[in-house]
Formats: C-alpha cells, structure tokens, sequence
C-alpha cells in the first residue's frame, strides 16, 4: 500500500484538507469586518468553492479518465494555491469572492481525481481497506486546519493565515508535479488491455441505478453536514442554543468528530471489505441521524475544564456522528472505487464532488431557511430526518443495483486472478534467472 504514490497523494489530500478547513471559518468573518462586504459577500466568501466544483468536477472527471489524472492533480493544486494568494491582494470583498471561486475550479481537479488515482491503486478486493486508510489524511486533514487558520489568526492575522496556506498548496503543486507518477493503473491492467470498459459519459453514468444511489450518498452527507454543522457553533454560543460563549468548545466539538472519524477510519475500510457495504453504510447513515437529533435533546450540562467550558453531552452526541462517518464513508468509497472500474474512475470521482458540494450548498441554504421559521434547535431535527429518510432510499435504489454491482466485482476478480498470475509469472521467471546464475 505505501509506495511512492499513495505516500505522495496521502500527503497531498492532508495539505488540501488542511487548506480547506483553515481558511473557510475565516473568509465570511474577513469579508465581512475587515472589508465591510455585504451578506451575500459573507454568504458567496463560503459558498463559492462549492458553486465552482458543480459546474466544473463532472467535466474535469471525464477528461481525466480521457487524458491521465495527473495534470489535473497538478494543475489543481496550482490553481488553489494561486486562489489563496489572491486573497492577500484583495482589497475589496468581490476580489476575494473571485478568488474563492478560482480555489473551487482548482479544487475539483484536486480532490476527485486524488480519490480515483488511489481507487486505481486499491487492489481488487481491497478497496475498503485502501480508501478507509487514505480517509484518515482527509479528516485529520480538515481537523487540524480550524485550529491551524484559527491559531495563525490569532496570533498574527488573516493574511497570514492565507499565506500559510498558499505556500502549502504551492508547495504540494510542486511535489506532485515532481514526484506523483504519471500512470495509475487498475491493479491487473495491461496497457492494451482489451477486456477493460470504456469510460462513459457521466450523462450516461447517471443512469445507472448503482451510480445514483452512491451520488445520493454524498449529497445525504453534504445536506446533513450543511444543514446542521453550518449552525453548530451558532447553537453552541447563543441564548437560543446552550448560551455558552465559547468558541474553544466549538473548535473542540468539530476537531473531536473528526478525530474520532479519522481513527476508525482504517479498521471500518478493513470491514467493509469484510461483511454487506450496503448495510454497513445504512447503520452509518443511522448513527449519524441519531447524532443530530441527540443535539437540542441531550442535557445542557457544562463542566469546567481549565480554560474551556464542556457541555460533555453535546460532545457524546458529536462523537456518535464520528463513529456513523467512519462506518459510512469508507465503505461508500469502497464502491466508488468498484464501479469507476467499470463506468470511469475519474467521471465517477467527478460526480461524488458535485453531489457533495451540491448537497453542502443546498444543505446550508435549507439549513437557514429553517432556523429562520422555527429556531436554531428545529435544524438538527431536519438534519436527522434527511439521515433517516435518505437512508432508507439509499438502500432501497442499491437494493435494486444488486446487479450492476455484481458486474463490477466480477471485474474486479478478472483483475485479481490476472494480478495473480503476473505475480506468478514474475516469481517463476525470478526463479530461472536464479537457477541459470
């Protein structure tokens, strides 16, 4: 598992995760106080990544698959990197908006086509373990960078908050460009291999009942995390919510979920690749609704504990939707990477970041919507009831993919058995080599 590739990328997924959770809490509260910009400033400063990966990730997917992941890679970071310094220029709040749209066009090369390069890495039959392990730099990634833009913030400003991170994503640019290499191919694919699908169009994935229940995952996790975690730290410090004034105790409820998700990361992939991904998946989906609805109902009890104040309660219930997204995530990834075999690694990668960011965008809008009519409370149940309601159409549309899914493992196995053979054949040729010296 640990070549230079999947190093390299693993490095590079943490950095872009780093970047991403550094500097998103930051950009609304510098558009708006630093740059007096409007609410649709502060609202386009957080969304505009989003908005850019929608139109722009299900295209760079298939040309991906079409032209090699790599470019794409590179030239991702590069553009992101780019991003971030623009907004050390930005002296006006639609600059940084511009430039929060241009880090959304070179995110959707980034992280798409990370996650197919490493799906054609995993080895067939071990794709949960693959995508489980390379999860772990993705959520300590977006773990650490909170407290890493908060702590540069504090201690100096935002603009050198955004300076860390353009060197970082510049310097990740470099290092893939120079040290990622250029093919990855399936595990047990030859260069004219014959038998190997062609990549489709993404308008005719879409059709596929398989590929619509995986999208349909990601945007369920998109409009959970949007609708409830956007008003998180809302809930935590105002008088409707616990009224606690404590933006440590936020910092520590978002750092800890991903924490939490990020160390069963490694042995949940191990399962997946063990029992049904599809219930697996499901009791994710459940714990993570329970989470939310536990929320506004567990005691708002709070412990003193040196500088901060906990509500452990609240934690417990944060902590549970760790557990659900390390159950649910690899396992999902795991089946991303089954069917990008047969349907286009790339295009398939393509379409999980759009129905993210899609779901994250639509999530945060509802998510306003309905703390403006009923309060800040009724938005964790509307979160929890996305989770179970969705769960269940999730299972019901992959419950009628059974098929399609049993296409692409049969793949998966022509792949295995010919990896096989080529190991044998290379230990039998080592083996004369060694018997004529």
């Amino acid at each position: 598992m640990w070549n230079r590739a999947f190093v390299v990328l693993f490095i590079a997924m943490f950095v872009a995760m780093i970047g991403l959770g550094m500097v998103s809490p930051l950009l609304p509260i510098y558009v708006r106080d630093d740059l007096g910009g409007p609410a649709v400033g502060v609202a386009l400063s957080f969304s505009g990544l989003s908005i850019a990966q929608i139109i722009s990730a299900p295209f760079v997917g298939s040309m991906g698959d079409r032209y090699g992941l790599k470019p794409f890679i590179v030239g991702g970071f590069a553009i992101y990197g780019l991003g971030a310094f623009g907004y050390l220029i930005a002296d006006r709040w639609e600059l940084v908006v511009f430039f929060r749209i241009l880090s959304g066009f070179g995110a959707a090369g980034v992280f798409p086509m990370t996650l197919a390069y490493v799906g054609r890495l995993a080895p067939p039959g071990a794709e949960g373990r693959y995508m489980g392990v390379f999860s772990v730099a993705q959520v300590t990634g977006f773990g650490v960078g909170p407290l890493l833009g908060g702590g540069v913030r504090d201690a100096f400003s935002s603009e050198a908050a955004f300076l860390v991170m353009a060197l970082m994503l510049s310097g990740t640019a470099l290092l893939t460009l120079l040290m990622l290499p250029a093919n990855a191919r399936f595990a047990g694919e030859a260069e004219d291999d014959e038998d190997a699908p062609p990549s489709l169009p993404w308008s005719q994935m879409v059709r596929r009942r398989a590929v619509q229940g995986a999208v349909l995952f990601m945007v369920l996790m998109a409009l959970g995390w949007g609708a409830a975690f956007s008003f998180l730290a809302i809930f935590v410090v105002s008088e409707d919510g616990l009224g606690l004034d404590s933006a440590l105790f936020v910092g520590i409820l978002l750092s800890s979920r991903q924490f939490m998700n990020a160390l069963l990361q490694p042995l949940m992939g191990g399962l997946a690749d063990r029992v049904d991904r599809i219930r697996l998946i499901a009791a994710g989906l459940t714990l993570m609704g329970v989470s939310q609805l536990l929320l506004p109902l567990v005691p708002g009890s709070f412990v003193d504990v040196g500088p901060v104040t906990l509500a452990p309660w609240v934690l417990g219930a944060i902590l549970i939707a760790g557990v659900g997204e390390s159950m649910a995530m690899p396992a999902q990834q795991a089946i991303f990477v089954t069917l990008g075999r047969v349907v286009g690694m790339g295009s398939l990668m393509g379409l999980n970041n759009m129905g993210m960011s899609s779901g994250f965008l639509a999530g945060s809008l509802v998510g306003a919507a309905v703390v403006g009519t009923f309060g800040i409370e009724s938005v964790f149940v509307f979160a929890a009831a996305l989770m179970f309601i969705g769960m269940v159409s999730y299972v019901a549309v992959m419950g009628g993919a059974r098929g399609e899914l049993a296409e692409a493992e049969a793949y998966a196995k022509r792949l295995e058995r010919r990896e096989a053979e080529a190991r044998a054949r290379n230990r039998e040729r080592a083996a004369a080599q060694a018997a004529g010296g």
